[in-house]
């Protein structure tokens, strides 16, 4: 107890292999497509491993605290990725990652963990009140992400008008999200236990585990980041699809697979935490801590989406609202919910 079993200590090592080996390529200078690719895939298996040592350290936490952990964590790799990209000047790409996570939180995530849970369990309930605060963030938050997209398009077209609209947006995000978070913590603990038994690892390996990852990500981000230039100039793929698409699923894997797996075991209501959790953190923290960044670094992250990505943004949290308002959810919710993900990506493939 408390160390790695072997077969997952082969495992962590063949992911920590696979990352040397996407250095390597970039030092080896090959094909842009093979570095990406490679790197992407790197990046998945270590949040994958963020994701693990995330479970065990909050082993004994109640299921909000661990949701808010697991989310925190699991968009670490993507908000290094966008720290990076707008560092380059990819600020379509950082942009597009941005309303990609919460697509692909509230869309992806919730839709796969409620059609696992209601083909494993059948209707399942959930607690009403949670996730009613959870959508009404989310479509606050939906509203901050679409005023300046809204006020660049019909009000003023002068870059430093649009500049400060952001960065006063940017802490209403900020504010607003410590505010959802003071307020969480001090309503009563909802039902649910996420608890498998005892923690395997202690503490010090969960803790030492998660610096160790997260430096690797870094690194492998910074690399994946490097290639995405080349790498369109190579394939013709948009910067909004890599954006939009590829790089939330590479970053957000851990999510994905914990909160199917905790759905599927019948805890909807800490599986619906970690979605709900990861969009709000991303559409307040994240974009806030993005345009710090865009001011830190010269390089302006002004909030302006495309009409498609605030089409679909403001469809997810339509469809993630109503599946929360009713305290009950089933499968067929689900497949609802990643059909509009399905169309977005092919809507932005083609873009």
């Amino acid at each position: 107890m408390g160390g790695l079993e072997r077969r997952e200590a082969m495992v962590f090592g063949g992911i920590g292999a696979f990352a040397a080996f996407a250095v390597a390529l970039r030092v080896l200078d090959v094909s842009p497509v093979v570095v990406f690719t490679v790197a992407g895939l790197a990046v998945a298996g270590l949040a994958w491993i963020l994701g693990v040592a995330t479970e065990e350290a909050g082993e004994s936490a109640g299921p909000r605290l661990s949701a808010l952990l697991n989310a925190t964590f699991g968009n670490l790799p993507e908000m290094i990725i966008v720290i990076l990209a707008i560092n380059e000047g990819l600020l379509t790409v950082a942009k597009a990652s941005i309303i990609g996570s919460v697509i692909g939180n509230v869309l992806l995530i919730l839709g796969a963990a409620l059609l696992a849970c209601g083909l494993k369990n059948g209707k399942q309930t959930f607690n009403r009140s949670t996730a009613g605060l959870n959508a009404t963030m989310l479509v606050l938050a939906t509203a901050l992400l679409a005023i300046p997209t809204l006020f660049a398009a019909t009000g003023s077209d002068d870059i430093g008008d649009q500049t400060g609209v952001s960065h006063a947006l940017a802490i209403v995000m900020i504010v607003v999200y410590a505010g959802y978070l003071v307020a969480s913590f001090a309503s009563p603990e909802e039902r649910g236990d996420i608890s498998h038994g005892k923690a395997r690892w202690s503490v010090k390996l969960a803790i030492v585990m998660l610096a160790i990852t997260a430096l690797a990500t870094g690194v492998l981000s910074e690399i994946l980041v490097t290639a995405i230039e080349p790498m369109i100039e190579e394939t013709g793929v948009s910067e909004i699809f890599i954006g939009l698409i590829i790089v939330p699923l590479v970053g957000n894997v851990a999510e994905h697979l914990a909160a199917v797996k905790i759905a599927y075991k019948g805890n909807l209501d800490f599986a619906m935490g970690i979605a709900f959790n990861s969009a709000l953190q991303v559409a307040l923290g994240v974009t806030a801590t993005a345009v710090a960044f865009g001011y830190i670094f010269d390089n302006e992250l002004i909030l302006s989406f495309t009409p498609l990505e605030i089409a679909f943004l403001v469809s997810a949290t339509l469809l993630a609202s109503l599946v929360a308002s009713n305290g009950a959810a089933n499968w067929i919710e689900g497949v609802q919910l990643l059909s509009i993900y399905v169309a977005a990506g092919v809507v932005f493939w083609y873009l």
